[in-house]
């Protein structure tokens, strides 16, 4: 038996285990450096305050204080970790190590040790982490929240700039070069894989590509555009002109122009389609629209922080984060997108001019999507796009094509461009012929079916696709051909009868001046010059004209003339559908006594309150004519001066009666209409009871 000492048996203990921890790699979960253990000669730290964090620097003293070697100190520090530096002054000692393990371990195990483990009542070591950036950074922010907070949005909004804004440009030059950088495809190219492999799977994929057509009636819209060889090649040679004007593809809303350039261009063009954002929950969240809208462009990742910042801005200052308003942030935030893809466009075409390519790479933008009841829901969006596209044709970055009915799209968009109309180019589509009809309506109907139909139901069905497709889906669930016309005539009756008698919200014309159209419209059996309309059935309001060709009622087309170079334009009826319901309309003659007396009623108010301004006039001058003719110094020439404007007043009160007399006159005759089918039909009530009566 041998007896050994404890601090002995302590101190072979811990080096045991120190040297295992140096010889073995043992790492803790996450941890850069292996595991040290060191043994505890102080008293362990009792530690109870919060926000204590550890630190590479450790502040030394001695208690009490003493004077003690540098070389004693590193010594003693130096097994705990390297030192970068060892500062002592008086009773004061800053080491610092390079690791902050090293300086955690030098202070759990030499705080309260003595500096001389010989001696028990030497100087001991007070050791504590140096305060460092960490807890001075808090500090600072907790005491001075109000100016730090906003110095902190404007380092997101740096990083916006800076960071996140090269970035989105970045992906949108990407996706412009996914869709341009490759060659147009030919018809060879189509098939995909050379040989017999390649030709089974193309064979595949075009008898998939029909039966889908059969299943989504494509082959008609096709077969619609298919009679149309000389207009597509003209929209071909159109579309080929140079980015330096905007294009505008128009027409009439059912000649599916959003389809027909889908199918031109295939998939080299970058598809701008703003009904979803502007039509479906776009209409209202903000957040899904420029959603929407940054992914159509191909900007990610998408704005939705700027807002959260401003909101966050205003909260610390109040007032500092309402400058803008909430279509005007919007605006921003649009303006923003598509200065990205300006960019974009701009890195593009550099690729273009210090690459030679084979065919033309010149980006096409494709805007489709806006109607006249969806281009102001959104205010500035429609304006904005205008103009963005103006520039970037103009700065020969892109063409852009914008696809819109003929009902608002070509006045809007000069409109924006500060009616320029050298920074516009038109392609305007017209309906099919007749005859192309017919044989459309053959092909998919057969001799038998199509002999039904008369030249006259024809004629009301027109050359739209819309219509024709409309007409033969009820064909095709067993419907006759007279009976599909019928439907599809009732059903435009109703939307017309619909809008006489209540009108539309937010439009300019009235009801009176719808009536009026439709029975120039219909008096005439053709188009009516456009200032014949202008003034006869809107009294010069323009305004008003434009508000009614916006809502389909009407359509306004350009004279083509061979001997006259002067721009004229005619105006009919929005549809062919709508020109037979404005027949049948003045036909009936109930509802036409009605309507006409609503508009002679407003044509007495007007003329009678030009007439009552007249008479207060003429009454005010007559006045001061029996007022002057007892001055007898008076002068002579001035009154003979009055005396010739009571003249012509008289003349003119003298008009207006005879104007007057003419609409009393339409207010009798429609007035002894109205009288005589009201007493037809109490006649036949009386007779049917005198029937009942002596049944």
């Amino acid at each position: 038996m041998r007896f050994v000492p404890t601090d002995d048996i302590l101190l072979k203990i811990c080096e045991g285990i120190s040297q295992y921890f140096r010889t073995h790699d043992v790492r803790a979960f996450l941890c850069p450096h292996p595991v040290r253990a060191y043994r505890v000669k102080g008293t362990p730290y009792l530690e109870d305050l919060n926000s204590r964090y550890p630190s590479s620097q450790l502040h030394i003293r001695l208690d009490p204080p003493e004077k003690v070697k540098e070389e004693r100190l590193y010594e003693m520090l130096r097994r705990y970790g390297q030192l970068d530096d060892l500062q002592v002054s008086d009773n004061v000692v800053m080491a610092s190590f390079r690791h902050i393990a090293g300086a955690v371990a030098a202070r759990n195990c030499l705080h309260g040790a003595l500096v001389e483990a010989s001696t028990s009542d030497g100087p001991r070591f007070q050791i504590e982490y140096k305060q460092f950036m960490q807890k001075w950074i808090w500090e600072t922010i907790t005491s001075n929240a109000r100016l730090i907070f906003p110095i902190f949005v404007v380092l997101m909004f740096g990083t916006t700039y800076f960071i996140w804004d090269p970035m989105r440009s970045g992906f949108v030059h990407l996706k412009i070069a996914t869709i341009f950088s490759s060659p147009p495809a030919s018809s060879g190219e189509e098939k995909g894989a050379s040989g017999t492999l390649g030709w089974l799977l193309w064979g595949v994929s075009k008898a998939r590509a029909s039966l889908q057509r059969q299943q989504k009636g494509e082959d008609l819209f096709d077969e619609f555009w298919a009679v149309r060889d000389t207009e597509i090649s003209e929209m071909k040679d159109w579309l080929d002109q140079p980015p330096e004007r905007v294009l505008l593809l128009t027409g009439h809303r059912c000649h599916g122009l959003n389809e027909m350039m889908k199918k031109l261009v295939g998939r080299r063009a970058l598809e701008i389609n703003v009904r979803d954002m502007l039509e479906a929950g776009g209409a209202a969240d903000d957040h899904l629209f420029l959603r929407a809208f940054s992914r159509a462009v191909g900007y990610w990742p998408a704005q939705g922080m700027d807002r959260q910042l401003s909101a966050v801005l205003d909260l610390m200052l109040p007032g500092s984060g309402k400058q803008l308003s909430r279509e005007n942030e919007l605006l921003v935030a649009v303006q923003r997108v598509l200065f990205a893809t300006t960019q974009a466009l701009r890195s593009w075409k550099a690729r273009r001019s210090s690459h030679t390519f084979h065919f033309d790479a010149t980006p096409l933008i494709l805007v489709s999507g806006f109607t006249s009841e969806n281009k102001d829901r959104r205010p500035g969006f429609f304006e904005a796009l205008v103009s963005w596209a103006a520039y970037v044709t103009e700065a020969k970055l892109a063409r852009v094509v914008f696809v819109a009915d003929s009902s608002f799209g070509e006045a809007s968009i000069l409109g924006h461009l500060k009616d320029r109309p050298e920074r516009l180019s038109v392609f305007q589509v017209q309906d099919v012929q007749e005859a192309c009809v017919r044989n459309i309506l053959k092909q998919h109907l057969g001799d038998l079916d199509i002999s039904d139909i008369s030249d006259q139901q024809l004629r009301a069905i027109g050359g739209r696709y819309m219509d024709i497709s409309a007409m033969l889906g009820h064909m095709r669930h067993g419907v006759a051909a007279s009976e599909a016309v019928r439907w599809l005539l009732e059903t435009a009756e109703v939307t017309v009868r619909r809008l006489l008698l209540t009108g539309q919200p937010n439009a300019r014309w009235t009801r009176p001046q719808l009536w009026r159209a439709i029975c120039l419209l219909e008096s005439s059996g053709q188009k009516v010059p456009y200032d014949v309309v202008l003034w006869n059935v809107f009294r010069g309001d323009e305004g008003a004209l434009r508000s009614m060709k916006e809502s389909n009622l009407i359509a306004v087309s350009q004279q083509k003339s061979a001997t006259n170079w002067a721009l004229r334009y005619d105006v009919e009826a929005g549809s062919p559908l709508y020109a037979e319901v404005f027949r049948r309309l003045v036909a009936n003659e109930g509802l036409k006594a009605v309507l006409d007396l609503e508009v002679a009623k407003e044509d007495v108010a007007r003329e009678q309150k030009t007439i009552d301004a007249y008479e207060a006039e003429l009454v005010r001058l007559e006045e001061i004519l029996d007022a002057r003719r007892d001055w007898w110094w008076s002068s002579r020439q001035l009154d003979s001066q009055l005396e010739r404007r009571v003249s012509q007043l008289v003349d003119l009160i003298m008009e207006q009666h005879k104007k007057l007399e003419k609409y009393h006159k339409a207010r009798r005759k429609a007035m002894d209409t109205l009288t005589k089918h009201s007493d037809s039909f109490h006649e036949d009530v009386r007779r049917v009871k005198d029937a009942l009566l002596a049944g």
